[in-house]
């Protein structure tokens, strides 16, 4: 992760934090409530559950442009990944849709974009994944 990059994932969380302590809950409470809305988003984006994130999301008054350079699902990665690696369409379709052409260009930890991450895919033989390819080129 380049500086820029951490700094600006440093920076969102920073921010998210600053506007929850507003409404008069502890640091701790907020941290582990971000935590365990990145969990259980990245759980929905596994599961195809998109209608589960829009709620999730919605209930924590946050929108999911502001938090997603700050959320990872472990080793696979980003929201997006996770979402088409388990051919979750619905889950990727909405995550692509609430993140902004920034987020959804920017390079994962690799190196790689999302869609070169989900063209290699392709290129291994996964043509299953071709609908995730052509549904982010159509956001981006």
């Amino acid at each position: 992760m380049t500086l820029n990059k951490f700094l600006k994932v440093l920076r969102t969380t920073t921010i998210t934090l600053i506007s929850l302590s507003i409404l008069n809950f502890p640091v701790t409470t907020q941290a582990d409530d971000l935590l365990r809305l990145a969990t259980s988003l990245c759980e929905s984006a596994k599961a195809d559950d998109r209608s589960g994130m829009r709620k999730k999301l919605k209930s924590a008054r946050i929108r999911l442009r502001q938090i997603y350079a700050g959320i990872s699902c472990g080793p696979t990665g980003s929201l997006l990944r996770v979402a088409t690696k388990s051919d979750s369409l619905n889950a990727a379709t909405f995550i692509a849709t609430k993140i902004g052409k920034k987020n959804l260009g920017s390079a994962g930890a690799d190196g790689k974009t999302i869609v070169q991450w989900t063209e290699a895919l392709v290129f291994e033989g996964d043509a299953g994944k071709q609908a995730f390819v052509d549904l982010f080129n159509s956001k981006l």
